[in-house]
């Protein structure tokens, strides 16, 4: 059974990477459907945190409507836990270790061409831009572009009494401004890069506005404390916060009668910013919230289970908007998921993510070295491979200086907040806590989904599940060179 799993997987990489992903006709085709986008990112954000996952710490009425109203994704993930490439890989269709400079956070849109949607769109004649956060952080003006990869700027009208580290953005207004811009009636490809939840929080804030810390549902890597339930309430809180702005972009469709020919795709750039999530290929850094909504198109109140990727979405839209899709995207369409009539596992040979990370902040480490890692999620496990172990996975610790903002004062690619304190603070009675979070890692780890959902006890040494093991790090590797990572064909840094 592996084997024949791991020649399809080579047949789906290698198939797509040699350009065989669907081709369409040339924009202009008489008759051509030509949908509007509208991508809609929120900053840190993990699976299963939305009310539709079935969530109780938070409510978000307007996720849940595009849930029942669309198709709602329980397995997907990023390519990358970590902005930049995570966004690099929305745009683009690719994995995150074939985006030159722009597989790393922090740093700048290559020089070099890379083929993204929303200039795709633009070529197409739509009528594009964002609001929020786009590709970043990173500087895009240095490659040349005239605009940022995902187009104009529409960030003027601001919230008139955001609250305390609420970004005062008012994006349900700046996207209105924008179709109001609209003059011609093209049809549109809107980015939303939604800032919150990104840290930092206004401290209590949750409790502030009516969150009890007994409904926060507490990750077994977190200790179950005052501090870390009063951090989670502050994040469910900046959900709830971007789930209404959610709404409002709905309404403001819905009165411009463009709700159903407007594709909606609802998701995160990467988890949580808490320990062992955002920064690392654990499930709460990688598996994040995906819903699409596209009228009558994709039947609504579906919940599909096969194993979808960020890099997915690229190609899905171009599809659907009947444009080619180039070669380089070595994400696959999702259309099929999307028109299917069925839910549950819609298409078993989708039974496996790969994803990675090279660096997330450059000043976490001497010289600006990163922690080089790719893994491998199927149903059943998580496989990942480390190629620095001698390296700390979330930066160095230089000791106790308590800056202003991170009393832990080092371990920088784990944002600073109450729970990262709370988890140095205890280090002492709650060892081993503190090392899932701050410590050394091995080459090589393994988990068993079904008894370890939180990717806590790595089985990588038992030698019941050597044979798992080599199927999985075989199967990765295959992959990797398939798609070209540089990591493995350069024997180097991207």
């Amino acid at each position: 059974m592996a084997s024949m799993h791991r020649r399809h997987f080579l047949k789906q990489s290698a198939a797509f990477l040699a350009g065989a992903s669907a081709m369409f006709s040339s924009c202009s085709e008489p008759g051509r459907v030509r949908p509007n986008i509208l991508m809609v990112v929120s900053d840190d954000q993990s699976y299963p945190h939305a009310g539709a996952y079935g969530s109780k710490m938070v409510r978000t009425p307007a996720f849940d409507r595009i849930a029942t109203e669309g198709v709602l994704f329980t397995n997907a993930f990023v390519s990358a836990p970590s902005c930049c490439p995570a966004r690099g890989s929305i745009l683009s269709g690719q994995q995150f270790y074939r985006l030159h400079e722009a597989s790393m956070n922090h740093t700048v849109w290559p020089e070099e061409e890379v083929i993204i949607y929303p200039d795709e769109f633009a070529r197409d004649d739509y009528h594009v831009g964002y609001t929020g956060k786009g590709w970043g952080p990173g500087n895009w003006e240095v490659s040349g572009r005239a605009v940022s990869p995902t187009g104009k700027a529409y960030n003027e009208r601001k919230v008139a009494s955001a609250p305390d580290q609420v970004s005062e953005i008012d994006y349900a207004a700046n996207f209105e401004a924008f179709l109001d811009e609209n003059s011609t009636g093209a049809p549109f490809c809107f980015w939303a890069g939604i800032i919150e939840p990104h840290r930092p929080f206004s401290p209590e804030i949750g409790q502030r506005n009516g969150k009890s810390l007994e409904q926060m549902e507490v990750p077994a890597f977190l200790p179950d404390t005052e501090d870390v339930r009063v951090d989670l309430a502050d994040y469910a809180y900046e959900i709830e916060w971007y789930d209404q702005q959610l709404g409002r972009m709905l309404e403001v469709l819905e009165k411009r009668g463009q709700l159903d020919n407007t594709i909606i795709v609802v998701t995160a750039d990467n988890g949580m910013a808490f320990p062992r999530a955002k920064g690392n290929l654990y499930d709460y850094g990688t598996r994040i919230p995906l819903v699409i909504r596209w009228g009558d198109v994709a039947r609504g109140g579906r919940v599909v289970e096969d194993f979808v990727s960020h890099c997915d979405l690229a190609p899905t839209l171009l599809e659907a908007a009947g444009l080619r899709v180039p070669g380089e995207m070595t994400g696959i369409s999702l259309m099929y998921q999307l028109e299917s009539r069925e839910e549950g596992v819609v298409d078993a040979s989708r039974d496996a993510v790969v994803m990675g990370i090279e660096r997330h902040l450059p000043g976490s480490r001497p010289d600006g070295a990163g922690y080089p890692s790719r893994a491998i999620r199927t149903r059943d496990y998580l496989y990942i491979r480390n190629f620095a172990p001698e390296r700390n996975p979330v930066g160095d610790h230089p000791g106790i200086s308590w800056p202003e903002g991170d009393p832990v004062g080092g371990f920088g690619d784990t944002d600073g907040g109450r729970s990262k304190t709370e988890i140095f603070r205890r280090r002492t009675e709650d060892p081993d806590r503190y090392q899932l979070a701050f410590g050394l890692r091995p080459g090589e780890e393994l988990y068993r989904i079904s008894d370890d959902p939180f990717q806590m006890k790595n089985l990588a040494e038992d030698s019941a599940l050597a044979e798992v093991k080599h199927a999985l790090a075989s199967r990765l590797v295959d992959y990797l060179w398939n798609t070209r990572d540089p990591r493995l064909v350069d024997k180097g840094e991207p």
